[in-house]
């Protein structure tokens, strides 16, 4: 695997780590928040292992669907931030809490930048491992 392809991989991962930490250290003060189904501090811990998650993924198995998955999970991390920020999503009848913070604090600017990273090196990972792979499906035929 190339040199620069691992880069993408290690930039891609970390970016999703950063984002992983974050919202653990925010699930906390956020448990406060309720819904009748599960608040918005366990949903800060499910949207961290599922970075985690897929960063360890990304390193692991480095296939072009791996890196879909992380630019889908920060691409969803980020319009959950975006859209939050703008709009009060009352999803109580889902069971979740009303989902609404039009403040933006350190971790949140960060989070939303290392999500936005990790969307534009996973597209480019795309690319990168899917030209890798064309050539090695060319010989098994």
């Amino acid at each position: 695997m190339s040199a620069a392809r691992w880069i993408l991989i290690a930039l891609t991962a970390l970016a999703l780590v950063v984002n992983a930490v974050i919202h653990l250290q925010l699930a906390g003060p956020f448990d406060a928040i309720t819904g009748t189904l599960i608040g918005q501090g366990w949903l800060f811990r499910i949207q961290a292992i599922v970075n985690i998650a897929v960063a360890i993924l990304l390193i692991v198995v480095r296939r072009p669907w791996v890196a879909v998955a992380a630019a889908v999970v920060a691409a969803g991390g980020l319009a959950l931030i975006l859209i939050t920020v703008a709009v009060p999503l009352d999803l109580t009848a889902l069971g979740l809490p009303v989902l609404f913070e039009p403040l933006w604090y350190p971790q949140k600017t960060i989070a939303a930048i290392v999500q936005a990273l990790a969307i534009v090196t996973a597209a480019v990972l795309i690319g990168a491992l899917r030209r890798a792979a064309a050539p090695e499906a060319r010989r098994k035929l």
